[in-house]
């Protein structure tokens, strides 16, 4: 049943997008809705994502620090309680 819903959506949509009329509006749509939002969201979001990023790059730094200077292997539990410790501070920053 979907994969017929599916071919008739699909012979729909092929239809829809060869009627000129059709393409002009969905063109003028998305140079005057979607691009601006679009942009907008992104920068809006960017600096976050940057933030975020360097977050990421910082904490696993400090988990390199981390297993240097106490092998996880010998020593999970320092190693598991430093890192933690790390990451809380790096959290309160």
């Amino acid at each position: 049943m979907s994969k017929l819903l599916y071919s008739i959506a699909k012979y729909g949509v092929r239809k829809l997008a060869e009627n000129p009329e059709v393409r002009a509006t969905a063109v003028s749509f998305v140079e005057d809705q979607v691009v601006p939002q679009a942009k907008a969201g992104w920068k809006k979001a960017k600096p976050k994502l940057d933030r975020a990023k360097d977050t990421a790059v910082g904490a696993a730094r400090d988990m390199a620090d981390v297993a240097r200077e106490n092998d996880p292997r010998e020593n999970p539990k320092k190693f598991v309680s430093e890192a933690s410790q790390r990451i809380r501070d790096r959290v309160k920053r």
